[in-house]
């Protein structure tokens, strides 16, 4: 068994894996033992409130994971908590009909997109394991990383640019393109006054700009 220390300081259970370390979030163990416990109907799952940040409560979210990977659901999609249902049910109908998406994330508190540009262009599919979490896997690849799917603000139909999924506090980014002092990118996207992207020209700009928004625009011509 890996052994476990804990960084009270940054939130974190410390888990010693060897040859490294990885790290677990103190919120991540409760909210992930939590929806566990709901989903199985199974109360001796969840955390109490002495469990946060304790290493008893590390164990009891392996014990959460260890019952879900005992039980039929384990055959299932599973996802993080705090995702959309409407966007589980999005995810689910694009990876059956193996759709080729656009996802948009950022904060869904404010719907500030994070305008991330890699790993956001493909089709959806599944990890293997006793969780097995939604991931997005970019053409031609034979694997993908995992979806954040309590960040999802958006998901576009690659082929018709329709929006399938949007989220209720999705807002469009406020960019703007306008010229720079810079002689070898001399085009600058800003979100309102901050520089985010600079460009040899201003069809690359144009094109990040609308990518940025939510149109099926391919990175490369941009990049």
């Amino acid at each position: 068994m890996n052994k476990i220390s804990i960084n009270a300081v940054q939130q974190l259970y410390v888990i010693d894996c060897g040859e490294g370390y990885t790290c677990f979030g103190f919120a991540n163990a409760r909210d992930h033992a939590n929806l566990i416990a709901h989903k199985l109907d199974r109360a001796d799952l969840a955390f109490a409130d002495e469990d946060y940040a304790t290493l008893a409560g590390y164990d009891k979210y392996r014990n959460a994971v260890a019952a879900w990977s005992q039980s039929p659901l384990t055959r299932t999609t599973y996802f993080d908590p705090g995702t959309d249902a409407e966007a589980a049910k999005v995810l689910e109908f694009c990876r059956s009909g193996e759709r080729k998406v656009r996802l948009i994330l950022g904060d869904t508190n404010s719907g500030e997109p994070w305008l991330e540009e890699h790993d956001v262009v493909g089709q959806i599919g599944r990890s293997l394991g006793p969780l097995r979490v939604p991931l997005l896997i970019e053409p031609g690849a034979h694997g993908g990383s995992a979806i954040l799917c309590a960040h999802l603000l958006a998901i576009v139909d690659w082929t018709s640019g329709d929006f399938l999924y949007r989220h209720g506090a999705y807002r469009e980014a406020d960019l703007s393109i306008k010229p720079s002092a810079n002689a070898e990118s001399p085009w600058d996207v800003l979100r309102r006054e901050e520089v985010v992207a600079c460009f040899r020209d201003i069809g690359q700009a144009g094109a990040y700009l609308a990518f940025m928004c939510g149109a099926t625009i391919e990175p490369r011509v941009f990049r």
